[in-house]
């Protein structure tokens, strides 16, 4: 941290005209405390408030809710590692800094079900903070512009278990013209240096030069000009960056106002996060449009947390766009076909027959359609199938499983979401068996009485705990967590 504290301390000569010498050494003196872990309860898969409580109890940690987020809460002590349980590679919470779910709790959703843009995605954390925050009944386009980056935002949605969203790599600066006033809510969380003044192992502080804060506020604005391109009138907007620099936060906001006069507003949000500061209405001469005083600044030695700067926009008026034609792929390409009515009633049945649950249900909830590609069964959102069906995607919906036979074979993603619902087709297994089940092995010699004949049983403790998935083989419970999760 030695070099990294250095550079800190370089970076904090610049907001001389921002911070009190007495506030800078604030922020140098909060170094030494450790940042907390932030987590965030999945609600698609629990009841957080019940969820804390027991994995207080079980791994021994002291929590405090964050007053801006009801299902998240800092954990400020720890007897197991929150990154190792079982519920953590299960999607039943994910760890993030409390600042980074700032941007997401801003929104006023009013809409059942919104259109939504997650315009730079990756690696996920803010997408299912939508995903919660619709109880994933909100369709998401989550987009991220690096291929290389596509493969951790899968997997984190596949881990959340959200089936109203579809992965997309594509420049974000492109959809404003693709998608003139589409999306009643966007999320920008825009690249940035990272100058937020809380530097860690992982993410030390580095040194920024007036150049490369300048080429990034330029792609900061092509991005947010492009976002409330996409944005319908009356749609919400925010804009977030992990950075404390103005020419990244105040300066891109009072840019856009410049370039889209009487089209745009910032909300007041103030009250709903404590310690925020207010935005900069000006910096080294230059004055920013008064609305910005609405936006917020979130200091390290104020808050607690890292620092961010976010603003919730509300489009109040057109924005002048070319419409270009999107990208586009005939979706017979996908090789994904919809069922007839009798197929779909089959898989029903056999979802059934074999669980208690009944999947027509979920996809009248969540407004699905049930879908197949070779022998898999696919969750596929409606509104892609309406709205956006020659978008070419990376990853859509969910994975629901296979028929084998008269049997039906679920996928993980399916069960883990939904397993805690299922009657029937679940298999308790004793405590001094879950050491060895969650780290990936079999079960040798499972004393059971239920005949063995390959069914795919949902695994729990005496707790109704879920595990997982496992298959009922002659002498064994074969472990079907995913190799990726150990």
């Amino acid at each position: 941290m030695g070099a990294s504290l250095h550079n800190l301390e370089e970076s904090l000569h610049r907001f001389a005209d921002i911070l009190t010498p007495e506030e800078a050494e604030e922020i140098l003196a909060i170094q030494e405390k450790p940042l907390p872990v932030g987590i965030r309860v999945n609600p698609l898969k629990t009841i957080p408030e019940e969820k804390i409580n027991n994995l207080a109890n079980r791994y021994e940690w002291q929590v405090e809710p964050l007053s801006f987020y009801p299902y998240g809460w800092a954990i400020t002590k720890a007897n197991t590692p929150p990154g190792t349980t079982i519920e953590h590679r299960l999607g039943e919470y994910y760890l993030q800094d409390a600042a980074s779910m700032v941007p997401v709790s801003l929104f006023q959703i009013t809409t059942a079900h919104p259109h939504i843009l997650d315009m730079a995605a990756s690696p996920g954390g803010k997408t299912t903070h939508l995903i919660d925050r619709t109880l994933d009944k909100g369709f998401i386009i989550a987009n991220d512009a690096s291929q290389g980056r596509i493969p951790a935002l899968r997997s984190v949605l596949s881990t959340w278990g959200g089936i109203n969203q579809a992965v997309t790599q594509f420049p974000g600066e492109a959809f404003g013209e693709w998608y003139p006033e589409k999306f009643d809510l966007v999320l920008l969380d825009a690249p940035c240096s990272m100058e937020n003044f809380r530097p860690t192992l992982a993410h030390p502080l580095r040194k920024t030069t007036p150049d490369e804060r300048i080429r990034l506020q330029q792609r900061q604005l092509q991005l947010l000009s492009s976002a409330l391109k996409a944005l319908r009138i009356g749609g919400q907007l925010v804009y977030a960056t992990c950075s404390l620099a103005p020419e990244e936060d105040e300066a891109v906001v009072d840019k856009l106002f410049q370039a889209y006069p009487n089209t745009c507003s910032i909300e007041v949000v103030s009250r709903k996060i404590q310690k925020a500061s207010p935005g900069l209405t000006s910096y080294q001469g230059l004055d920013f449009h008064p609305d910005l005083a609405n936006a917020i600044r979130l200091w390290p030695h104020l808050t607690g947390m890292s620092g961010f700067f976010c603003a919730l926009i509300q489009k109040i008026g057109d924005t002048p766009s070319d419409k270009v034609p999107a990208p586009s792929r005939e979706f017979d390409l996908t090789g994904l076909e919809v069922l007839d009515e009798d197929e779909k009633a089959l898989v029903n049945n056999l979802v059934f027959d074999q669980y208690g649950f009944n999947l027509e249900e979920v996809l009248e909830i969540y407004q699905l359609e049930l879908l197949q590609r070779y022998e898999q069964f696919f969750l596929v959102p409606l509104k892609y199938l309406e709205q956006f069906p020659t978008l070419p995607f990376e990853h859509i919906g969910m994975r629901l499983g296979r028929q084998v036979g008269n049997r039906f074979e679920p996928t993980h993603e399916f069960i883990t979401r939904f397993g805690r619902q299922f009657t029937r087709g679940k298999l308790q297994i004793n405590e001094d068996l879950i050491p060895i089940w969650t780290s990936g092995r079999d079960i040798r010699h499972p004393d059971i009485e239920r005949p063995a004949k390959g069914q795919y049983m949902v695994i729990t403790d005496k707790s109704d705990r879920l595990l997982g998935l496992g298959k009922l083989l002659p002498k064994r419970i074969r472990n079907m967590l995913p190799r990726g999760l150990f």
